[in-house]
């Protein structure tokens, strides 16, 4: 990670490090990133004099009032905020967030969204065209859009790849979305690894190395190696529910016979069971991501109850002998793991465009796919997350 005297990315990444940080110093900016204390006290200056950061004052020695205060800083608050929106197969979901983080008003209706793309999208901006002033905001005020799919999301292209049983999401892209008056970038990409990003960063436990797996109306996974979100050589990485474990099964909505999805739907109402049938394939993934955590979302995920004691007991079965037992945990985030992934992904970036900068302008020159590819959620800046030691209490 560089600094730039002109602005980019060194900027927006110290920038995201405050914002992650909530309250953090520049010493710890710069144990953190590497950057010299020079040009990390270098560029602090200019965020300040811009008014994008502000430092405080903490007194120092707490009870006994001794000791010199602590210089902190924190993000200002700012005009402008994100949208965030989340497509579910029955559910469509918009948040409006500010460019700290903090959602400012949600709501949800419920939609068969598997229809088609265009049902999809007018009841999507008829949310947003409602949710917009219900946190005190204009379409001119959203610095960056987010949206996850229940599909995958194909790079670079942004196209969606439904199902062939799904003629109404033929040919959809993520562009599609894109809502009247608003030309700033979007962050679109599969609910799963939304979802992954979001346990990752907000779910209380740092997440290096995890599986998570998503249960709901489809099964779908997001997978985090190394503290950095992987999902192929084309973004379509994690479509574990079309994992065949059963040839010649039932045919599943994907066009295949015997997939993953498609049994332990048939398993329905007996939850233990297709937690077992969850489990066993979940194993197998195990074994050769060699992940130590599987965190469950996810409708049916983070309810808990019989189908997760039927995954716990079938990855415990199914494990390769000797190995060390992997966790499987319950979404910290319930079924908003997907949301906090969104707003977190699409308000760094707002910050990484340069659009929630003071005087920045329209954001009609950027590209609205140029940062909804992986390198800005992987960057140096991002892997120091969850923060421990660089957060000030």
């Amino acid at each position: 990670m560089t600094a730039s005297a002109t602005g980019g990315p060194g900027r927006a990444g110290l920038l995201d490090f405050i914002r992650r940080a909530e309250r953090t110093t520049r010493r710890a900016i710069a144990d953190h990133t590497g950057l010299s204390r020079s040009v990390v006290a270098q560029t602090v200056a200019e965020l300040i004099e811009l008014g994008v950061v502000v430092e405080r004052r903490l007194e120092a020695g707490r009870a006994s009032g001794r000791g010199r205060p602590t210089a902190v800083l924190e993000l200002a608050r700012q005009p402008g905020v994100v949208l965030a929106c989340d497509i579910g197969h029955r559910h469509v979901t918009v948040a409006v967030s500010e460019l700290a983080g903090g959602v400012l008003a949600e709501s949800s209706v419920e939609l068969a969204v598997d229809d088609g793309v265009a049902p999809t999208v007018r009841a999507l901006h008829r949310l947003i065209a409602r949710m917009l002033p219900a946190a005190g905001a204009r379409m001119a005020d959203v610095a960056a859009l987010g949206v996850s799919f229940p599909f995958p999301v194909l790079r670079p292209s942004g196209a969606v790849r439904a199902p062939s049983a799904l003629p109404g999401w033929s040919g959809a892209t993520a562009e599609a979305v894109r809502p009247p008056g608003f030309s700033g970038p979007i962050v679109a990409d599969n609910d799963a690894n939304f979802g992954a990003w979001g346990e990752r960063m907000h779910g209380g436990t740092a997440l290096d190395d995890m599986l998570y797996v998503k249960l709901g109306d489809g099964i779908g996974a997001g997978l985090v190696a190394g503290g950095r979100l992987l999902a192929g050589a084309r973004g379509a990485g994690g479509e574990m529910g079309h994992i065949q474990v059963e040839p010649g099964g039932l045919l599943c909505r994907c066009g295949g016979h015997g997939c993953l999805e498609t049994v332990v739907a048939a398993s329905l109402p007996d939850e233990h069971l297709a937690g077992l049938r969850v489990g066993r394939a979940i194993a197998q993934l195990c074994s050769f991501v060699d992940t130590s955590v599987v965190v469950l979302g996810g409708r049916f995920g983070a309810a808990g109850g019989a189908l997760v004691d039927g995954v716990r007991e079938a990855v415990a079965r199914f494990s390769p002998a000797g190995e060390s037992r992997v966790e499987v945990r319950v979404a910290a985030l319930g079924a908003r793991a997907e949301l906090a992934g969104i707003v977190d992904r699409t308000v760094s970036a707002a910050w990484a465009s340069g659009i929630a900068m003071p005087g920045s302008g329209s954001p009609s020159s950027v590209h609205p796919f140029v940062l909804s590819s992986w390198d800005r959620t992987n960057s140096p800046a991002v892997l120091e997350h969850p923060l421990r030691d660089e957060r000030v209490s």
